[in-house]
């Protein structure tokens, strides 16, 4: 199993590093389709988005602590999507232990067509300035963290697609401190998620680490091949790939 795990992780790093969108997504796919063709067996929902965001957990760390050094982030934006995002996380990992696997998998397939649709969004530049809140856009900033944070705990999902393109398109970031800024509000997502999900004991640490062990290999891999193929191409492949299994996954639930 641990081996079968590493391997889950290193496939889905690879295709991670090289498509470099929908990580998240992608992990949860090869969660779902892959062990019952390798182990004759599948995981529930619950038990897929617990090492989903576990390995959501580390990659983020990393990502966010190089841009934190950089100094390429929104501090504001950080605060005001990232704090009620670690808060929905955990709350939607307590929903999420009540919610049927079915209902579990409708809404990851939702949110995966989301996903597909948000990729083909051209990002616009931005200047490079920090953004001013009025009282509205905090509560809205607020509101939006906490309910993405909901969604993306019962799920297993940190949310960068939708972090992303809303801190470009609502906030006016640079694409660069949007990716930095983003990074750090889905990693205290996946932060308040994991900490529930250990405390409720349903990750396993050790197959959890296989993954991510996997995954981060795999990532190094597909990066590299990356540099080598056209940035829009391999998005738009992401994309459509994330629809064609999304359909897939609408078909076998009905």
């Amino acid at each position: 199993m641990v081996i079968t795990m590493f391997i889950i992780g290193f496939i889905s790093g690879v295709i991670t590093g090289l498509l470099s969108v929908g990580g998240g997504i992608i992990s949860i796919f090869a969660l779902i389709l892959l062990p019952p063709l390798v182990l004759q067996t599948h995981f529930s929902m619950q038990t897929i988005a617990g090492f989903s965001i576990m390995q959501a957990f580390f990659s983020t760390f990393s990502g966010a602590y190089y841009y934190i050094r950089e100094n390429v982030i929104d501090k504001g934006v950080a605060i005001y999507i990232g704090v009620p995002a670690f808060f929905g996380g955990s709350v939607g990992v307590l929903i999420a232990h009540t919610t049927s696997d079915t209902l579990l998998r409708i809404i990851f397939t939702v949110f995966s067509v989301a996903a597909a649709i948000v990729m083909q969004i051209p990002f616009k530049a931005n200047e490079n300035n920090d953004y001013q809140f009025s009282a509205g856009s905090r509560i809205l900033s607020i509101a939006g963290g906490l309910t993405i944070g909901i969604i993306g705990g019962m799920i297993g999902l940190s949310a960068g697609f939708i972090f992303v393109p809303a801190m470009v398109f609502f906030y006016h970031l640079t694409i660069k401190k949007a990716i930095g800024t983003s990074l750090i509000t889905c990693f205290l997502l996946a932060a308040g998620s994991f900490i529930v999900k250990i405390a409720l004991g349903a990750i396993s640490l050790k197959l959890g680490f296989s993954l991510v062990i996997g995954g981060m290999i795999g990532a190094q891999i597909g990066g590299r091949i990356s540099k080598r193929t056209e940035p829009l191409v391999l998005k738009r492949i992401a994309a459509y790939s994330i629809l064609l299994i999304s359909i897939k996954m609408i078909y076998d639930l009905f």
